[in-house]
């Protein structure tokens, strides 16, 4: 059984951008087919990519930085909506005996202390038009 030579065609090789297509040459010692060397200059190169205009490319970089700003405000506009949200503590100083009925309140109506402490301030602003 003969092995078959390999050629420097079997293996991909990137062309220069602006270089011509080398022709290949086989392996040492051995005779390269003809029928292998009928590549045309076409089937060699690969596309190229087109450069763009200075026009266009202003135009898309208009573009790309105008989905940005939009996805950032909109972005903005969702940490605004979840800060409204947001619940905000206050600390209030109270005494033994203000504590103590807060918690009697809070567990005879089976409700949490701040439940009771908000019904409360609400009840307060709006007695006084606030």
């Amino acid at each position: 059984m003969s092995k078959g030579g390999l050629y420097l065609s079997d293996f991909t090789i990137a062309a220069k951008s602006t270089a011509k297509p080398v022709p290949s040459a086989g392996p040492v010692g051995a005779e390269r087919p003809e029928e292998e060397s009928t590549q045309t200059e076409a089937d060699a190169s690969p596309a190229m990519l087109t450069k763009r205009t200075p026009a266009e490319q202003e135009k898309r970089a208009r573009d790309r930085a105008a989905i940005r700003e939009d996805a950032r405000s909109s972005l903005k506009n969702l940490k605004r909506a979840k800060q409204r949200e947001i619940k905000f503590y206050v600390n209030v100083a109270l005494d033994q005996a203000t504590k103590a009925r807060l918690k009697r309140a809070a567990d005879e109506n089976d409700l949490k202390m701040a439940a009771v402490m908000k019904a409360a301030i609400d009840f307060y602003l709006k007695e006084n038009g606030y």
